[in-house]
Order: C-alpha cells, then sequence, then structure tokens
C-alpha cells in the first residue's frame, strides 16, 4: 500500500518550515534583516569573539555564497559586522559580530520567543521532543548544530 503523500516527512517538514519561514519574515521586516542576515548575525554571535569567513557562514546557514555575500555587505554596511583580514590567510576575510550587531540580534530574539507565533500550538514537551528529534536528524544529515556550549567554552580564558 503506497505512503500517504500528505504524511510524508519532507512533505510535513516543508510545509511547517514555509509557514514558520513567512512569519519569521514578518517579523524580520520592522527590523530591517532578511533571514539570511539573521542567520549571520546569530552565528557569529555563537562564535564571538572569533570571526568566520563568508564561505563558513554560508556553509553553516545553508545558503549559496552569493547570497551570504549579499547579506554581509548589508551587515556591514549597517554597522552589525565589520569584515578584518584573516591572521595567517591574508586573502580571506573574517566576518565579526560587532557589538550594535549584538544588540540587534537580542532584540529580533526576544520578538520572535514572544507570543506564540512559532509553537503551532505545541505545549513546551511537545516542543522539547520536537527540538531533539530535528537536533537529531540534522547530526544524521551533518548538518551544522550550533550550541551554546560552544559560545561558553569560546568565553572561558585560556
Amino acid at each position: 500500500m503506497a505512503e500517504d503523500f500528505g504524511r510524508r516527512v519532507p512533505y510535513l517538514l516543508r510545509r511547517v518550515n514555509a509557514a514558520l519561514s513567512q512569519r519569521l519574515d514578518e517579523d524580520l521586516r520592522a527590523f530591517g534583516l532578511t533571514q539570511s542576515q539573521l542567520s549571520a548575525l546569530a552565528i557569529l554571535d555563537v562564535a564571538h569573539p572569533g570571526g568566520l569567513s563568508g564561505a563558513t557562514l554560508s556553509a553553516r546557514s545553508g545558503v549559496t555564497p552569493q547570497s551570504m555575500s549579499t547579506a554581509i555587505s548589508g551587515l556591514v554596511e549597517r554597522g552589525l559586522v565589520e569584515r578584518t583580514p584573516h591572521p595567517s590567510h591574508g586573502r580571506i576575510l573574517e566576518c565579526l559580530i560587532t557589538e550594535a550587531g549584538t544588540e540587534l540580534l537580542h532584540a529580533v530574539q526576544r520578538t520572535t520567543r514572544e507570543g506564540d507565533r512559532y509553537d503551532g500550538g505545541l505545549d513546551s514537551g511537545q516542543l522539547d521532543q520536537l527540538r531533539e528529534l530535528l537536533v537529531e536528524m540534522m547530526r544524521n544529515l551533518d548538518l551544522y548544530l550550533p550550541s551554546a556550549e560552544s559560545k561558553q567554552e569560546r568565553s572561558v580564558p585560556a
């Protein structure tokens, strides 16, 4: 018997992603950001105080290098990110989040945590279960998975 198309995981994930993405776009308009820019700020915040290349940001965000280059340019113009030469690879420019970038990121995060626009009607236990399953899928698919520990580890003096 054929599987019901409407119950296939890729289809369900795509539909949920599209709905949540649309909501996020609406919320980001108030901050003048795109999702690629938000992703870059969030990844750079985790990497702080270190910097990352545009290529690394592109790979970790799951967007094309061209899209990330455009996103970074907009962030640099607004003073949210700065580019500096890589210490050992002169041709590579590292992106670093600025204090203004960190402040804007935290404001966006506060806004997107408020209310129930992103929980799909799930309770906290269901959200925890879903989060664990999605993290497991990301690991199994070898996708970049930022963690709070990575930022904490970097902030501890060596």
